[in-house]
């Protein structure tokens, strides 16, 4: 009996068999760039090609006898994540499989097409279109906002003076004369009013300052006419409670000032009240203004004369882990029901924004139980003393550290635009480099669990917001604008949602400051390397300018992380 075997021999046209077949496709699996795993009955893997291998960052030899891991069904194309071994990096590929046979058994024929690139290309897009809604919903929110504050400064002020007014006139014995009992209540009914209008007035700066809508003056004025008018406000109170307040002498003779003189005098009469309050009696406050370099303490441009106007006490003193934190809105140095001293905490958030929005600073240096000294920086109109051949810039105290030839406010943020310009270009590479340290930082820990999509979030509109606002900035002169306060608004807004999205995946308050840490840095080295050498912009300059924009951005979503870790 011939045999098939024999039959095929003793043919002209042999049938070939299996393995010759394989012998001959294997060479052209192994070459084609999409994935190729066959995966038995039993879900495990028999055999898979180079392009596999290197989707699953694994040698072909360790796939074969794992299981495969996803549901198969063949005829049907659908897309599964892979996470490859070692660094943990997702992929995205595309799966379509075929029913087959294999050395005699079924199996399925799995081709593996790697997506991954066009995966994260529709993320971008779809988080681009994202972002153009949350501009628009922010450039919305900023017109409510403004509406808001227009009403509310007009219902509350409005019946406010009105009581403050009505109470006057009570006082007076307009109305009829009052007893002694009913003078005292009406007494403390305008006491009441005109705290609570000093309340409402500083929540709605400080509404207007974090919307980026609060405008101030940038005009030279006099030091001496701001702080003899603080001075005329708070000496009351001072000799209440017999408290020496004095002005060390020279402050007569210095330049004047770049800012707006009513939110200086603001923020003078609001130190001077801390220093009365927290000062017992028989204490000492002082005043006195110099021209000095800065202080490395204050977020200042470097090489640049500002003025400095310290106020001085004996008083209590801030316990050094409140230092900072007593710039945050509604935080006081006592706390609880007990505290000694009223205030709603706004003065000082207030305080240090204005002086930041004038291009100055409001610092501190305290020591508890000895006293404090905040200081308020201001930048000189050194130009003035210049042309006027005035030199009590040099006689004054810090002089050796002064500029000899400042620059105007329009050179100083001359070449801003070009800056941002080359910056923008390297985004993308910014944001990976941002991502890349937010995954392998240890203070963030829950970072390398996350997808590349969650990581990124809105640091690319938060971004590219900030170098836009570095052209602003030129366009504008360095004077505030419009389209700078829009910027700050959308800045404000993508904070915020950013930080609710970190606490939604777990972040702590360290974690988001690491992160923002981050992104100060990685711009930073952006810039530096834009700036042209021998140019007329500086990176000491364009990093603080950036550092400005990037520390608003931080408070705005570490506050926005804690309101949504605290529902």
């Amino acid at each position: 009996m011939t045999t098939p075997e024999n039959s095929a021999a003793a043919g002209g046209n042999a049938v070939e068999q299996p393995n010759a077949q394989w012998d001959r496709l294997r060479p052209i699996i192994e070459s084609l760039p999409d994935g190729i795993v066959i995966v038995d009955a039993g879900g495990n893997i028999r055999f898979a090609n180079p392009a596999a291998a290197r989707l699953f960052n694994r040698p072909a030899d360790d796939l074969i006898g794992t299981p495969f891991g996803t549901p198969l069904t063949a005829g049907e194309t659908t897309e599964m994540e892979i996470v490859r071994r070692g660094g943990g990096d997702l992929a995205y590929a595309e799966l379509r499989v075929v029913d087959t046979d294999w050395e005699g058994e079924k199996v399925e024929l799995v081709s593996l097409r790697e997506i991954t690139d066009r995966k994260h290309a529709e993320e971008r897009s779809r988080q681009l279109a994202s972002e153009r809604e949350a501009r628009l919903e922010a450039e919305a929110a900023s017109q409510a906002k403004s509406d808001f504050l227009a009403i509310m400064s007009h219902e509350l002020r409005t019946p406010l003076n009105a009581i403050l007014g009505y109470s006057e006139l009570m006082e007076l014995g307009i109305s009829g004369d009052l007893t002694d009992a009913m003078r005292k209540q009406v007494g403390r009914i305008r006491i009441s009013a005109k705290h609570l209008l000093g309340l409402v007035n500083d929540i709605l700066d400080l509404a207007k300052v974090e919307a980026g809508r609060l405008v101030v003056a940038t005009l030279p004025a006099p030091v001496g006419d701001a702080i003899t008018a603080a001075i005329t406000l708070i000496q009351p109170q001072a000799l209440e409670k017999n408290l020496q307040l004095s002005i060390k002498p020279g402050f007569e003779s210095l330049p004047a000032y770049i800012g707006d003189d009513e939110r200086v005098r603001q923020i003078l009469v609001n130190l001077l009240s801390n220093a009365v309050k927290c000062t017992s009696a028989e204490g000492k406050i002082e005043v006195e203004a110099v021209v000095s370099a800065p202080d490395p303490q204050a977020r200042l441009l470097p090489r640049k004369s500002y003025i400095c106007i310290r106020v001085r006490d004996t008083g209590s003193g801030v316990p050094s882990d409140k230092i900072e934190a007593i710039f945050e809105p509604f935080v006081q140095a006592e706390s609880g029901p007990t505290r000694s001293q009223e205030g709603s905490g706004l003065g000082l958030t207030i305080g240090r924004r204005l002086a930041r929005a004038m291009g100055g600073d409001l610092t501190v240096v305290s020591e508890q139980n000895k006293g404090s000294t905040f200081s308020l920086w201001l930048p000189a109109d050194v130009r003035a003393a210049e042309t006027t051949g005035d030199d009590s810039v040099g006689d004054s105290q810090d002089s050796s550290t002064t500029d000899a030839n400042p620059l105007s406010a329009e050179r100083q943020v001359r070449g801003f635009a070009e800056v941002a310009n080359r910056v923008m270009v390297q985004l993308g590479p910014i944001v990976d480099r941002i991502v890349s340290r937010i995954r392998s930082d240890t203070t963030i820990c829950t970072a390398p669990l996350l997808r590349t999509s969650q990581i990124t979030d809105h640091l690319s509109t938060l971004v590219a917001d900030i170098v836009s606002s570095l052209a602003i900035l030129e366009d504008a002169s360095g004077r505030p604008s419009q389209m700078l306060a829009d910027a700050m608004e959308i800045q404000r807004l993508v904070s915020e949602r950013h930080g609710a999205q970190r606490a939604r995946l777990g972040w702590s308050e360290p974690a988001i400051r690491r992160e923002f840490m981050i992104i100060r840095e990685e711009m930073n080295h952006a810039v530096t390397h834009a700036v042209t050498q021998g140019g007329e912009m500086t990176a000491e300059v364009a990093s603080v300018v950036l550092g400005r924009f990037v520390d608003q951005a931080e408070f705005a979503g570490v506050r926005a992380l804690e309101r949504e870790r605290a529902r």
